[in-house]
Order: C-alpha cells, then sequence, then structure tokens
C-alpha cells in the first residue's frame, strides 16, 4: 500500500534511511531518497513508477484531495507541492479543507520537521525517537531494531514545533438530525459513496476491487463498475464450495465484470500463516483469521497485474454491521460500541488492510471512510443501521442495503452479514488444528505466563509464531477485537 520513511534531526545520508527501508522494501519501488545535512531524510515508497528528485523538502504517501478541487486526488509530486503551498499560506488550519488517504513529512525553511496522517488511519505511521533522532515508518519492523519504545501515530493529527501530536480531525458523534427524512438520506449517502469511489479509482491504472459476495465488496464493485471507462476486474477467494464464491459470481454477472476467482485449501492457509502473522504484526485470532482469505487474495490481485484495489472495509464499523450489536441492551451502548470501533480502525481492520495489500506491493484503497460520509450517516436514527421488523432480531445495515438493491438485486443486498473468514469457508479450518496441536496443559501454562490475554488454543497458536518475529515490547501496538470467542 505504499509507505512514508523519514528521519528527522541529524545530519542525514542515504546510509541512515537504508536500514528502514530495507525493512518495508516490499511495499513497493523506493522514490528516491531525500536526505539533507542539515537534519532530514525522507523516502516514500510505492507501486507507481519512480519520479525524479524535486526541490520540495516534502514527501507524500497516498493523496490528498482538496476541498475547492472535491472529487479530484492529488498525489506524488503534484500532492507534495499542492500541500506546501496551501500549508505555507493557511498554516495548520489547511487540514479544515484537505482530506484523503495519506501520511505526509514536511521540513519546513525554519528547520522544523512536520508529520501528519489522515483522519481515520487509513495509511500507516509509526514513530520512534532515539538520541535526538525522530524516525518514522509505516510499520513497526522498520523500527524493531531500534531498540527504543515505538508508538502509532494517532488518526487524524499531525506533529507540532513541540513534538506533540494534535487532532485536526476527530470522529464525529451520533447525533441524530431528526429533520433529514429517509429519502434525503438515502440520495445523500448515494452521493457521497459515488464520490467516495470516483476519487479513489480517478487515473488509477491496473485497478481492482475485491469481491466477497456481500454487501459492502458489492456496494462498492457496482459503482466502480460504473464510475469506470473500463471493464472492472473482481477478485475473489474462498474454500471450494464458499459462500463467497457462490454471491461474488452473481453480483460480477449483474454488474458486468471480469470475475477472478481463487479457490484455496488448508494446506494452503498453513503454508501461509507465518508470512500474514509476520505482515499483519498482530496474533488476535479474529485478525488472522480474516488476514488469511486477505493475503491470498491480494496476492492473487498481485500476480495478475492489479496496482490499486478497493475494498469495502469500514462499512460494518459505520453502519452498524457486526452482529453481536443486535444482542446490546441499549441503543447507548450501540453508539457507544460503534464510537469506538471507529477510534480503533487503524489499528484493526485498516490494519489488516493495509499489511495484506502492501506485502504484494498493492495500493488499496476505501471508499466508504471518505470522512464526509460518516458524518452523514453519523446523523441518521439508529433503526436505519439495525431496522427493527418485529422480527426475532433487527436487520443490520438496513439502509445501505435498501438503497443498493437496484443495483445488486434483492438476494445480494438483503445476504446475511457474514466475516471474511467465515464467508470464504475458512474460518473453522485453523481452529481444529490449534486444538489438535496444544494441549490443555500446554494452554494453561502458557496463556499464564504471556503478559498479553492469549483467550483461546487458535490464538496462542498465532502468537507463537508472532513472537518469533517481534520482541515483546511491541506487544501494546497490538490491536484486539475484543469480541474473540
Amino acid at each position: 500500500m505504499s509507505g512514508l520513511v523519514a528521519i528527522f534531526g541529524k545530519k542525514s545520508e542515504e546510509s541512515d534511511m537504508e536500514p528502514l527501508i530495507e525493512r518495508v522494501k516490499f511495499r513497493g519501488t523506493c522514490k528516491g531518497v531525500q536526505a539533507d545535512e542539515d537534519g532530514y531524510g525522507m523516502a516514500v515508497l510505492n507501486s507507481a513508477e519512480p519520479e525524479s528528485e524535486s526541490d520540495i523538502s516534502a514527501a507524500l504517501d497516498g493523496y490528498m484531495v482538496f476541498s475547492e478541487e472535491e472529487g479530484t486526488i492529488l498525489q506524488g509530486g503534484e500532492g507534495e507541492t499542492r500541500f506546501c503551498d496551501i500549508f505555507n499560506k493557511e498554516g495548520l488550519s489547511c487540514f479544515e479543507s484537505i482530506e484523503g488517504e495519506f501520511a505526509i513529512a514536511y521540513y519546513d525553511d525554519d528547520g522544523s520537521p512536520f508529520v501528519a496522517r489522515d483522519p481515520f488511519g487509513v495509511k500507516p505511521l509509526y514513530y520512534a525517537k532515539k538520541d535526538g533522532t525522530l524516525y518514522i515508518a509505516p510499520e513497526i519492523k522498520a523500527l524493531v531494531d531500534l531498540d527504543v519504545e515505538i508508538k502509532e501515530a494517532p488518526p487524524g493529527s499531525y506533529l507540532d514545533d513541540s513534538q506533540t501530536w494534535v487532532r485536526y480531525y476527530k470522529v464525529p458523534r451520533i447525533i441524530e438530525n431528526k429533520e433529514l427524512t429517509l429519502e434525503e438520506a438515502e440520495e445523500k449517502m448515494r452521493h457521497l459513496l459515488y464520490l467516495a469511489v470516483e476519487e479513489r479509482i480517478e487515473g488509477a491504472d491496473n485497478l481492482g476491487v475485491y469481491l466477497s459476495g456481500g454487501l459492502d465488496s458489492s456496494v462498492v464493485a457496482a459503482l466502480a463498475a460504473e464510475i469506470s471507462p473500463e471493464p472492472l476486474n473482481t477478485y475473489t477467494v474462498g474454500v471450494e464450495g464458499s459462500e463467497d464464491v457462490k454471491y461474488a459470481e452473481i453480483v460480477a454477472k449483474r454488474i458486468g465484470s471480469k470475475p477472478h476467482v481463487y479457490t484455496y485449501n488448508i494446506d494452503e492457509m498453513l503454508e501461509v500463516l507465518p508470512k500474514v502473522i509476520y505482515h499483519l504484526e498482530s496474533f488476535d485470532c479474529a485478525y488472522v483469521r480474516s488476514s488469511i482469505p486477505n493475503y491470498i487474495a491480494a496476492r492473487y490481485a498481485a500476480r495478475d497485474g492489479r496496482k490499486i484495489m478497493l475494498t469495502g472495509e469500514g462499512s460494518d464499523e459505520i453502519f452498524a454491521g457486526y452482529s453481536y450489536l443486535k444482542t446490546l441492551g441499549s441503543d447507548k451502548e450501540i453508539s457507544e460500541e460503534i464510537e469506538t470501533f471507529l477510534k480503533n480502525l487503524s489499528k484493526t481492520g485498516l490494519q489488516r488492510v493495509d499489511r495484506m495489500n502492501s506485502a504484494h506491493g498493492l495500493d488499496c484503497r476505501v471508499p466508504f471512510l471518505k470522512p464526509a460520509l460518516l458524518e452523514l450517516v453519523q446523523q441518521f436514527p439508529l433503526d436505519w443501521k439495525l431496522h427493527d421488523f418485529d422480527s426475532d432480531e433487527p436487520v443490520d445495515k438496513w439502509i445501505l442495503r435498501r438503497a443498493f438493491v437496484p443495483e445488486l438485486g434483492e438476494e445480494v443486498a438483503w445476504r446475511e452479514k457474514q466475516q471474511f473468514d467465515q464467508g470464504s469457508g475458512s474460518s473453522d479450518m485453523l481452529t481444529s488444528i490449534a486444538e489438535e496441536a496444544i494441549s490443555d496443559e500446554e494452554f494453561a501454562k502458557e496463556s499464564e505466563a504471556a503478559p498479553v490475554p492469549v483467550r483461546n488454543k487458535e490464538e496462542l497458536y498465532y502468537y507463537r509464531i508472532f513472537r518469533r518475529y517481534y520482541p515483546e515490547s511491541v506487544l501494546p501496538l497490538v490491536g484486539r477485537w475484543t469480541k474473540t470467542s
């Protein structure tokens, strides 16, 4: 998915950047290292053709959208130049008119470093300080050898002159707008989703869309197929006979995409598991499970020549798509859970999307995480997300389903929600492997000795692999899915 590497605070040479870049070189081709004896070095790795070095003392990973040109993305040297211009004119207030999926570093004329991250943390960003020098990298593994504390840069924040992270964007609270009608809400939601997809495919060569046949990826694929001037390539993975493969075939036929389907088995899952955990930088049971089909899908798309992918990630968090929300006792509890999801996205779902795609040099974009869309949906009554038909349980993501019936048809639009690992058919296979590999005595002993909760044998199986690659000191950075059984 590309990545930003930077060093501030020492006389910098290209050799200083090399160890950091080497650890994440799979993320893409290095866009010329900028190194300066005044005290900074910056580089971006991505899948685009390397650009010639410029005089701009900035490095942009990803893309920016400026409010006066909504719908147009700026990336690479063009984005860096525009950011520097607007930053020098407007100062920190410039972030009021910038969105996108980005991490940016800038060394201004007075010798101060500036670093910022996009509102939701789609682009990864970690930092460490050692001997008065600030190190920036897109993954934990790039900074481990420094042997100092590593921290995640908070999403929607910038690093000010005092080396403090300051929030410029806060996730909006859920506050119902009683004047908003259902029809108006649907129209605005459809418009913003269309715009979000349009922004993310503008100028994209070798575009692909991950299509699980579930609601979220199907919505993104349908809109991308409508907007794209070229036939859309969609990618689906699963075990033989999985539900995802079945439903993805229905969607691909309906939207006229060129479907690519890859099936795998338990042997292939076990083969890629260590690679998945190494790249994911997590041992969390739920995220490892879902990362395996993500990894296999990304590998398949990359081998097929894709460079930029779209995903339906973020929809479950925005539209209350997780099944357990239906069991909570009050609207207040559900709203608090949704807000927690959104605040933790960068270290959970977005980390999975980033790491599995970057492992294969792919740039994966997330249309559902357009700030204007979230700000609209946070005004919806909860009943539009979890709609109660006086049946046994509410229907999740009801307004999104209803809005896209014309594109997807009734069967797909109202398909029951499944986690990616469930829909792809792989959710129980590794559970059985772990149960056989780890005795009750081993689990009791090792889970008690572990410095963090290890909640079942499957998670211990992953934790053992994780510790081959990462020291105990990075455990505070591991995001956890609290509902793992």
